[in-house]
């Protein structure tokens, strides 16, 4: 995170606002008073509070029992930060919001004849319009959807309703800073022959999941925002950017941020949900235990995190005894979904990656010469015997000869080929052999033509010649991939930056799509979606989504890997 002070300011602003804690850690100024001072600005009252030396936004804020974030919209200059003798407006009242009902206007449409192929949810992505609109206005949709048939599509979007979500506890209003008027749209498929929610009701998925459909759902985050660490830093400072939040919890804000831009954008979509949020600290071993006495977790309906296994294990346990769907959103780790069916694990395990990136060289390069390098480091054995087998299998299935293996630069050379692609495998983490094998590997691209395979870790190591790279054309198996060229990741940053004042990074990519995908599926499918996974896909702004259930007594796997490459000093896709 950079130190441009709206920046900073703003992560601690939306620290403050979204999880609940007490602010007695800080004094209250005794400088302050309440002023007697007061105007009737655009029909609403406010004090005219003048700022003195020494106050802060926090204090004034504090003493007035407002938000931080209504005072920083009333008084958008102090996002700078405020100097003696600045005048703040501060509302009699807090700002009360209240919920509105979607309408759908039947009367506008236009006439669309149904093509070959096409299906509801195809249309409904064509025209932007919702299901529930859809068939409102076409009420014969209910028998399905056949060639030639002219149904009617409603030419003005539904009216967003405003959904609150709440905090624990002192059960805080989030701020509504989220008010985007169009939502981002990510592709998603989901493939069930149950059409009409009545249908869906109080039914059984083919995986055995209580299924229910609410009118209204009950979400919960678990977050590392380590309140108590982050509210004794000083509020000043960390607005002009002269101090950092902790690493956890600058994490926590950016996933949370992004999610907060799917719940806005669902909302469009007649979303009615109540969110709330948990601040856990792994590095606190009671905290958990504690957490999971209180009553109100047992009625909740999806879980989203925590975000590290430490505290995962627990809180999976609790789900699976309550029968809550639970998401993984960084965890790799297979041993989470071990006969726990209620887990979901967004990251594919490493060794998945390299299964994928083995189905991948052996299906483009099955004709070169594929060399497998060991790089000697006991924690990658895994990854090099993964690809290892599965390359092979699939080799010796098409009569090919099995990979070629080496453990040195000099092992390497002596099996080069001069008449094909020397397709070099390098499944290794280990920084110093990579570095030193890049460097001699790419002396010989003179004689040889070279295509190196490695590992997505290489993107960081600060003494990796990135131009090697790219002459050697690397390829890299990733769980992540944002192209920023694409539409609606570009739209997604325009609705980042309007609503934070800041440039989203790749936890906030994250918790967009995790929370776009998982909190839709609830709302489609109800409490049992988990059964309709197997079945759906979901093209998201940072991954994709293909989740698969084996054995049915575990949990489900995000199967869905990038393979990466270098090319014109750029990353871009080699594989979907």
């Amino acid at each position: 995170m950079n130190n441009k002070t709206n920046k900073s300011f703003f992560v601690a602003l939306c620290f403050l606002l979204c999880v609940s804690t007490s602010f007695a850690q800080e004094k209250e100024s005794t400088d302050i008073h309440r002023t007697k001072s007061s105007a009737i600005i655009g029909g609403v009252k406010y004090y005219l509070h003048t700022v003195e030396k020494g106050q802060t936004l926090f204090a004034i804020a504090k003493f007035y029992k407002i938000e931080l974030n209504d005072l920083v919209i009333e008084n958008p200059e102090a996002i700078d930060g405020i100097k003696p003798g600045q005048i703040l407006r501060i509302p009699y009242e807090k700002k009360k919001k209240e919920a509105t009902t979607a309408i759908i206007d039947t009367s506008n449409y236009i006439n669309h004849t149904v093509e070959k192929g096409q299906t509801i949810y195809s249309i409904t992505k064509q025209y932007g319009v919702t299901d529930e609109a859809l068939k409102k206005m076409n009420p014969e949709l209910l028998n399905g959807l056949k060639s030639g048939q002219v149904i009617k599509i409603p030419i003005n979007k539904p009216k967003a309703e405003t959904v609150v979500p709440t905090v624990n506890n002192s059960k805080t209003e989030l701020p509504s800073s989220v008010t985007n008027e169009n939502k981002i749209n990510v592709s998603s498929s989901i493939k069930t022959s149950l059409t009409e929610a009545e249908d869906r009701v109080n039914i059984t998925s083919k995986y055995s999941y209580p299924t229910e459909l609410k009118e209204e759902y009950n979400i919960a985050l678990f977050l590392p925002f380590q309140a108590n660490e982050a509210n004794a830093l000083d509020v000043d400072k960390l607005m002009k950017g002269e101090m950092q939040l902790p690493n956890k919890t600058t994490i926590a804000l950016q996933f949370y941020e992004g999610l907060l831009l799917a719940i806005d954008s669902l909302k469009k979509q007649n979303l009615k949900a109540k969110i709330f949020v948990y601040d856990v600290d792994d590095k606190d071993s009671l905290a958990m235990p504690n957490l999971l006495k209180n009553k109100e977790l047992a009625e909740m309906d999806l879980f989203i995190g925590p975000l590290y296994g430490t505290n995962f294990v627990p809180v999976a346990k609790f789900a699976k005894e309550h029968q809550i769907a639970i998401v993984s959103p960084f965890t790799q780790l297979n041993k989470i979904l071990f006969e726990n069916p209620y887990v979901c694990k967004v990251s594919p395990s490493i060794a998945l990656q390299h299964e994928q990136m083995a189905i991948y060289v052996v299906d483009s390069f099955n004709t070169q010469n594929i060399v497998l390098v060991n790089g000697g480091l006991a924690k990658d054995a895994p990854f090099y015997n993964s690809f290892k087998t599965t390359a092979n299998a699939l080799l010796l299935k098409t009569g090919k000869d099995t990979v070629k293996l080496a453990s040195s630069i000099a092992s390497v050379q002596s099996v080069l080929s001069s008449t094909k692609t020397n397709v070099i495998v390098v499944p290794s983490n280990n920084q110093s052999f990579v570095t030193d094998f890049i460097s001699k590997l790419h002396s010989l691209r003179e004689k040889y033509k070279i295509v190196i395979v490695g590992m997505n870790a290489w993107m960081s190591y600060d003494n990796l010649d990135f131009e090697y790279l790219n002459n050697l054309q690397l390829h890299t198996p990733s769980n992540t991939f944002i192209n920023y060229e694409d539409v609606t990741v570009k739209k997604f940053i325009t609705q980042y930056r309007d609503s934070y004042k800041t440039e989203p990074e790749l936890f906030s990519y994250q918790g967009f799509d995790i929370g776009y995908y998982f909190i839709s599926a609830l709302q489609k499918y109800g409490t049992g979606f988990l059964g309709y996974l197997p079945d759906s896909s979901f093209v998201g702004i940072e991954t994709n989504y293909n989740f698969s259930q084996y054995p049915n007594d575990s949990g489900f796997e995000n199967k869905h890997v990038f393979i990466l490459k270098y090319q014109d000093f750029k990353i871009v896709k080699a594989k979907n």
